[in-house]
């Protein structure tokens, strides 16, 4: 239909010039909109047939029978309460923490921003303790919440059903305050034990906040390269984005084992990676360059988001088009300070931007596992 339509205009123009008494003018060249490709100039706003719709749910993005367009960009975030946090023992620290939060998210509403809040057992045993359920107040306010598996790194090998127990008490500390329908997904949990059956059997559909910790279950010679021993990744790779492949690791895909980060057919959890490091390190590369490091704490500036605008650039014009991909960057909550307001701000309005012109799409993390899922339906 839409191509009759465009027969038919093309015709009418190609009448009106004839019967017009100037000479004909050179054209310009016939936009590329509509072949089902997205490159070049066109983006979302300008050529939503080929690029997508941002903003809008996965579901209402499937392309009509024939005309796939672009799978879209995400950008999440995450922000960790920590197994080393003292919320359920000091009520101070549970209500400063939650006045972080708070802080974030209104700063992320003001620009249509998502953040995801992943729970460890001391916050999220706070919640039901001080008679205060932010989890779920979280949720109701539209941002993401998960699951934090601060454990696994030094563990010894053990039977891979011990190994899952970990995986399930840690979340149903979770699911009783948001519903397990809304705690999918688990950040953590690396080492050496099989992280992949032991999270799926605890129940969770996917994992994030992957580092370089997960190799750790994985033989040498599936590993980045002959250097990455226990050794090297205990003592220093242990918190790299991983896979260390960027363009390997801003998909996602699913895994039946620990063996390797190569997908396989039949999975029992999904990876959802994009790790891109913290905000507040992204001049130094922490996360990403070896030996990186901040003494005590990497500073915020507006240096930080302009390199991470510029990667995400880069990101979008090697992509593949035709996978669901993804960004994610951490914020602690001790970010969510008034002093920390002008970058913080300067970051949302940079990200809105790059999502104005249809380059990223923010959402939590369950969202963008949802979001591959409707894809590839």
């Amino acid at each position: 239909m839409k191509k009759s339509i465009l027969v038919a205009l093309v015709c009418f123009i190609s009448a009106c010039s004839l019967l017009g008494s100037s000479p004909a003018t050179p054209d310009k060249p016939a936009s590329p909109c509509g072949d089902g490709v997205c490159e070049g100039p066109e983006n979302a706003q300008n050529c939503p047939a080929d690029c997508g719709l941002a903003g809008q749910p996965a579901q209402t993005q499937q392309p009509a029978a024939g005309t796939r367009g672009a799978a879209l960009l995400y950008i999440t975030t995450m922000t960790h309460m920590e197994q080393g946090f003292e919320d359920d023992t000091n009520q101070a620290i549970f209500e400063q923490h939650i006045q972080q939060l708070t802080y974030g998210m209104d700063l992320a509403d003001a620009y249509g921003a998502k953040l995801t809040i992943e729970s460890e057992q001391p916050f999220a045993r706070a919640n039901t303790k001080w008679n205060r359920n932010f989890m779920a107040e979280i949720v109701a306010r539209g941002h993401g919440v998960g699951t934090h598996c601060d454990f696994g790194f030094r563990d010894p090998l053990m039977p891979v059903e011990q190994y899952a127990q970990n995986f399930r008490e840690n979340k149903a500390r979770v699911d009783v305050l948001v519903g397990a329908e809304n705690n999918l997904g688990c950040s953590g949990g690396g080492g050496a034990n099989d992280w992949a059956v032991a999270a799926g059997m605890a129940g969770f559909e996917y994992l994030d906040g992957v580092v370089g910790m997960y190799y750790l279950a994985m033989p040498l010679e599936n590993r980045p390269d002959s250097a990455w021993t226990d050794d090297y990744i205990r003592n220093e790779g242990y918190h790299l984005n991983a896979p260390v492949d960027l363009y390997q690791r801003i998909y996602l895909f699913g895994l039946a084992n620990a063996q390797d980060f190569v997908a396989d057919a039949n999975p029992v959890i999904v990876i959802s990676s994009g790790e891109m490091g913290p905000l507040a390190g992204m001049v130094e590369g922490i996360g990403e360059v070896s030996g990186a490091k901040c003494r005590p704490e990497c500073a915020l500036n507006n240096a930080d988001v302009d390199t991470l605008a510029a990667k995400i650039r880069e990101i979008d014009q090697n992509r593949d088009r035709s996978r669901v991909a993804k960004l994610a960057i951490y914020i602690p909550a001790n970010l969510f300070e008034p002093e920390n307001e002008p970058t913080l701000r300067y970051f949302f309005e940079q990200m809105k931007a790059l999502a104005d012109q249809g380059i990223i799409t923010w959402a939590t993390q369950k969202q963008v596992y949802e979001a591959n899922i409707a894809w590839n339906q």
